[in-house]
């Protein structure tokens, strides 16, 4: 009798977080320079990091420049917050689709000047953790982006678009809009860390995918090695197409 024969799965696991925000985030500590960023995620073992500053994507060529040095494959993104404050975690394929998608939210930005001694420095690196510059326009404000717009326009951009840390009441898709519709036209979400099973439970069920990242502000908060993706092989292209559901 011949054996019993079986697929056996070409994937593997790559440990993840694609939602860090840097020193240019206001609310990012200065400490989160792309030199560190990729330093802590080497040390935990981390394969795949995302950078997903508040509106804007002008410190991912730091980053992905300092990751590609130490063998972590990075993203750009951006964490977009739409005209209704949701936070949205949007992620490219390429650094030029990431760049492109910047130059268009700063048209629909909101032009309030930081304050620094309040909300914090907005610092640009260059991969050396030099300062290049600053954003004198605060990050965290709403832009003129809604909610149902943001997938479409992630897919313009080649990239992909996933509700922030819905379980959380501040700047939450579920808290701040009532609950997911599909003509948003999500395939996956996110959850926090603190995210209970049941509430992670109710949106699996109804057939999206997730992510659970740390929307780390600080080094130390940045994930451990224990959330991830399996893959066929960890390229930008193949983690956004999982997330779009592909």
């Amino acid at each position: 009798m011949l054996p019993s024969r079986r697929l056996i799965s070409r994937e593997m696991r790559f440990y993840y977080d694609l939602h860090i925000h840097s020193c240019l985030s206001p609310c990012g500590d200065d400490d989160m320079t792309p030199c560190n960023i990729v330093g802590m995620a080497k040390l935990i073992g981390l394969d795949v990091i995302a950078i997903t500053d508040h509106n804007t994507c002008r410190n991912a060529p730091a980053v992905l420049g300092a990751a590609g040095k130490a063998g972590i494959t990075a993203l750009a993104g951006m964490e977009l917050t739409t005209s209704e404050d949701v936070h949205i975690v949007m992620l490219f394929p390429a650094l030029e689709n990431a760049l492109e998608f910047n130059r268009y939210v700063d048209s629909k930005r909101m032009r309030v000047g930081n304050r620094s001694e309040i909300y914090g420095k907005q610092l640009i690196l260059d991969e050396n953790d030099s300062v290049i510059g600053e954003d004198d326009d605060l990050l965290i404000a709403a832009t003129g982006i809604g909610v149902y717009d943001a997938q479409k326009l992630a897919l313009d951009y080649g990239g992909v678009a996933i509700p922030a840390h819905i379980d959380r009441e501040a700047n939450g898709l579920v808290a701040m809009l009532g609950a997911l519709d599909r003509d948003m036209g999500f395939a996956a979400v996110e959850f926090s860390p603190t995210a209970s099973e049941e509430f992670r439970k109710k949106y699996t069920n109804e057939g999206y995918g997730f992510v659970r990242n740390s929307d780390a502000h600080r080094l130390e908060n940045i994930s451990e090695r224990e959330n991830f993706i399996e893959l066929d092989k960890l390229t930008p292209e193949a983690i956004i197409n999982r997330l779009r559901g592909k």
